[in-house]
């Protein structure tokens, strides 16, 4: 039998196992001396006291009626584990006469039965009352506890006396069964199984009563008993190893060489068919029948690299004869294997690469020697006409339709032996080894090549299939015509490709091969496809194999046949698979060949149950209530661990999963057994999980976990539409700010505009009334002065140095204006400047002495042309007012600045004016207009004069007349 082994670097919370049970849920519970495990033959879940287990010695388990998993300990009573959490310990404060706990079961009404060192108790009101058969004291140990689907409750008191309880009422003996017990079951018809202490199995069945069976056993007692579904009864000997009894025969596990089983304490056979042997010492195993025959050849006294099979053929039934890589010919039968000789000699290193058997029964090896006959009357391999040099490195040989022989070498070269006669075929390939050829219905012959592809050679016809015929990869390991006649072909890292209207549909891992390396093709008596590769041995239905006939399946689900059944390597070598001659199928590897019958590997048509294990929210486990989850708002990570149930080949299991609400369609299929969600939206949602063994079938009830997302106040409904409203409102006074400052725009435009405009009716009104003036005074002192030029010569002077005056008042006064409206000079700094020119060059022309008082540096505040044109103006008038009345002789001018204005003084040392601060009625009508002008600028004027002692005029002045 085949075997796997797990320990405590595996998981296991310890290599000694006393105790076995499998609850209707599918998983595998062990108890240990350091606690009880939970196994899903993956990963180990261990309960110890942490996790509220009396002991941690487990000495027995019990999976009640309600589900509830009793586990008895040694020194901590009896504990309670429902849901996957241990909820109560019941100890000698509720009633247990000892805490240490031997056997658990329920009597014909449901109430819980234990047996300890000091006698039974039952469960009664959540208390344990005394429960012992009449005239029994309470101090006696019950060795033994079972309760048969009829209800009867079994119970063996030490030393050797049988009790049973029904009908509340206690009856002794077996009814001429057993006198003694020490294990109890009961198999799937119902019969009833109990192991005495002298090692006999007895049976009992309502048509024939009570019968026993001897085990072939010296010493060791009956520690457990479990029943197959096979109808197989395993019986465990406290370390003398397991026993079946099958059809009334001993069934003795042969596990080769590894020798465990005299360490066996418990057995027990779950629901799949599985033998599980818990151990005093080694942990726990899980026995598999072995379906498949290795033939190897012993490497130790042949060498490494002998069983690296390169060609494999029965010669005899029964006798194989190997082709190895590198260590020569071997000849194997009945496990054991002897080289073989060739003649003449070949190096003990050649390679074999290929075999055939023909239809006439000769057995040809082809290799770095040539090309051999086998001999059964000699056992040797014996080279066919040595005079054909060429053939000297063959590596593969097909008959023909005509019984001739077709030989590919390593070179390339492409041969035909027929009648002694060896013919050289072109068929246009290069020097690529061939190591495919098979010949179709129609009498082709196909040629693969390890790098140039496939050819068709037909009457000196070729035709090469390469990329652009569909063919995946032009390295070329296997080709197999079936009785259909389709053309299959195995290729290096493209998979099996086949032949349809002269193009090829290919298949790979994509739809579900294990790997892309095909190197074997077979098709057995049921139209299964048998497919030798990399990573297993896969076999596809007929269904699937039909369908890539024709080019249309999407999925491939193989079965896998791999080192979990035997197998001592994964990777199948080149070498064609072929039929025994005891109806079994041979496979060549490279360690080894295998031999099976293929009506003992037939898909599974289960589908496994799943479980979520686990929920982590942030990083902190949380327990779902009901199936329920409610999460806080702001979880930014949602972790779900899952597990599925499939002892036979754990290896296999493949999950799906989707989150009901965020994903419509399932995930790809993966051995992943947790997956993790992160920053979800608010919501419900519905986690949903499914597996499958790889045989396409999922499982039909997934499991199911339902997650809400609380949100925060700001991701509810009411808050997004008050942010809605908001929104709305923030956007009308958007808009409404937006058409005030476009209005404010416009009106500031048409200020502009009409600031533009007053500033051309101003510029105009100059022109007019300085420039236009003076104009017209040079054109009436230019006539005069030509009228007077022949008369009154003197007079003409006059008018021509008046004339000459008046152009020099117009070109200042243009300067002025040009001034004015410059952008270059709409600083303060400039204005002072130019007004400090100003006075001096107007008190100069008029006598006077001009004093400034001017800071030395200003800053270059912006200055309107408004404001310049009004102060210059004023400036002017009162200029013009001393020079004209005031019979000054010094006129002093000071600048001064002040946070938002400058201030101007203008001061003569003339007669001054009648009053102090207001004008006299009739002779101040200058001073009101200056007042007047400021006033339009924003600005303020005052003045104060006495007679005699001059007049001082002041003038504020704002930088922004909008402010």
């Amino acid at each position: 039998m085949l075997y796997r082994n797990w320990r405590t670097r595996e998981g296991l919370p310890q290599d000694h196992i006393r105790a076995m049970a499998g609850t209707r849920d599918g998983f595998l519970w062990l108890g240990t001396d350091s606690g009880l495990a939970r196994f899903d033959g993956v990963h180990f879940k261990a309960f110890g006291l942490h996790e509220g287990l009396g002991a941690v010695t487990v000495q027995t388990l019990y999976e009640a009626r309600d589900g509830a998993l009793w586990v008895g300990t040694l020194g901590g009573g009896a504990s309670v584990l429902r849901g996957g959490k241990l909820q109560h310990a019941y100890g000698s404060g509720d009633g247990l006469p000892s805490t240490s706990v031997l056997a658990v079961a329920e009597d014909d009404s449901g109430r819980i039965v234990v047996s300890t060192r000091d006698g039974l108790s039952r469960l009664e009101d959540n208390r344990f009352v005394p429960f012992n058969p009449p005239g029994k004291k309470e101090h006696q140990a019950v060795k033994s506890l079972f309760c048969d689907l009829t209800g009867t409750l079994w119970v063996c008191i030490a030393p050797q006396e049988i009790w049973r309880w029904k009908a509340d009422q206690w009856m002794k003996g077996s009814d001429g069964g057993p006198a003694t017990a020490s294990a109890f079951c009961q198999d799937r018809e119902g019969r009833l199984w109990i192991g005495d202490p002298d090692r006999r199995l007895w049976c009992r069945t309502p048509e024939s009563g009570w019968r026993s069976y001897q085990l072939p056993v010296q010493g060791g007692d009956i520690n457990m008993l479990s029943s197959g579904p096979d109808g197989t009864v395993w019986a465990s000997m406290y370390r003398r190893g397991i026993f079946g009894l099958q059809d009334g025969g001993v069934v003795v596990p042969n596990t080769g060489s590894a020798n465990f089983l005299d360490i066996a304490e418990t057995v027990f056979v779950s629901q799949d068919g599985q033998l599980w042997v818990g151990t005093s010492t080694r942990g726990l195993f899980a026995l598999t029948p072995r379906k498949l025959q290795l033939g190897v050849v012993d490497e130790e006294a042949f060498g490494p690299g002998a069983n690296f099979i390169g060609a494999l053929r029965e010669t005899a039934p029964g006798q194989f004869l190997i082709g190895s890589q590198g260590r020569g010919y071997y000849l194997w039968q009945n496990g054991a294997a002897r080289p073989v000789a060739t003649d003449p000699e070949s190096l003990p290193t050649s390679n074999g690469n290929a075999m055939a058997r023909t239809r006439a029964g000769w057995v040809l090896a082809g290799g770095t020697g040539g090309l051999y006959d086998y001999s059964h009357q000699t056992g040797k391999l014996s080279r066919i006409n040595p005079s054909f040099q060429p053939l000297t490195d063959v590596w593969q040989i097909c008959e023909g339709k005509f019984q001739e022989l077709w030989i590919g070498l390593g070179t390339g070269e492409l041969f035909r032996l027929a009648d002694k006669k060896l013919t050289r075929i072109g068929y246009g390939g290069s020097n690529d080894p061939i190591k495919g050829l098979a010949m179709d219905n129609q009498g082709a012959l196909w040629i693969g090549t390890r790098g140039s592809g496939l050819y068709r050679w037909n009457n000196n016809e070729t035709k090469r299939y390469g990329t652009a015929q569909g063919l995946p990869s032009p390295v070329i390991r296997v080709l197999m015509v079936d009785r259909e006649g389709s053309l299959w072909v195995g290729s290096a890292g493209g998979g099996i490709s086949v032949l349809r209207n002269d193009k090829f549909v290919s298949f790979s891992t994509r739809e579900g091969l294990p790997d892309d390396v095909v190197s074997q093709l077979a098709i057995d008596d049921t139209g299964r496809l048998w497919v030798g590769t990399n990573r297993g041995l896969a076999v596809i239905t007929k269904e699937e194999t039909d369908a890539m006939r024709s080019g249309s399946p999407e999925e491939l689900h193989p079965l896998l046949i791999t080192r979990a059944d035997g197998l001592r390597s994964e990777e199948f070598t080149i070498t064609e698979p072929f039929r025994t001659s005891d109806s079994r199928m041979a496979f060549a590897t490279n360690d080894g060949f295998a031999l099976l019958n293929p009506r003992d590997f037939q898909s599974d048509t289960r589908t496994p149950p799943v479980y979520i294990e686990e929920v982590s929210v942030n990083g902190k486990p949380v327990e779902p209530v009901n199936g329920e989850l409610n999460l806080p708002p702001g979880t930014e990570r949602l972790e779900i661990h899952f597990t599925g149930l499939h002892f036979g080949a754990p290896e296999r299991l493949r999950f799906r999963n989707r989150l009901a609400g965020l994903e419509d369609n399932w995930g790809a299929a993966s051995t992943d057994r947790r997956v993790e969600y992160r920053n979800l939206s608010p919501g419900s949602y519905q986690f949903e999980l499914s597996g499958t063994i790889g045989n396409g079938l999922w499982s039909a009830t997934p499991a199911t976990l339902k997650v809400n997302l609380a949100p925060h106040f700001w991701e509810t409904n009411w808050f997004r539409a008050l942010v809605i409203i908001s929104a709305l409102a923030f956007v009308g006074l958007i808009v409404r700010r937006r058409e005030r400052m476009k209005a404010r725009r416009k009106i500031e435009a048409l200020k502009r505009e009409q600031a533009v405009q007053t500033e051309r009716a101003r510029i105009a009104r100059d022109l007019h009334d300085d420039v236009g003036a003076s104009l017209t005074q040079v054109a009436l002192l230019s006539e005069l002065a030509q009228g007077d030029l022949n008369q009154r010569p003197e007079r003409a002077s006059a008018h021509i140095n008046e004339i000459f005056t008046t152009a020099q008042d117009v070109t200042r006064s243009l300067d002025e204006i040009v001034w004015a409206v410059n952008p270059a000079h709409d600083t303060l700094e400039s204005f002072a400047t130019f007004l400090g020119a100003f006075v001096q060059n107007y008190t100069r022309s008029a006598g006077l002495t001009a004093r400034l008082d001017l800071p030395a540096t200003l800053p270059a505040t912006p200055l309107s042309s408004v404001i310049r044109h009004h102060v210059y103006l004023a400036t002017k008038e009162i200029l013009h007012n001393v020079v004209k009345h005031a019979w000054a002789t010094e006129v002093h001018l000071s600048l001064s600045i002040h946070p938002g204005s400058f201030h101007l003084i203008l001061e003569d040392n003339g007669r001054g004016l009648n009053g102090t601060s207001t004008p006299s009625p009739g002779g101040a009508d200058g001073l009101q207009n200056l007042r007047e002008r400021l006033q339009q600028i924003g600005g303020t004027c005052v003045y104060d004069s006495h007679p005699g002692q001059g007049t001082r005029i002041e003038m504020d002045v704002p930088l922004d007349p909008s402010q």
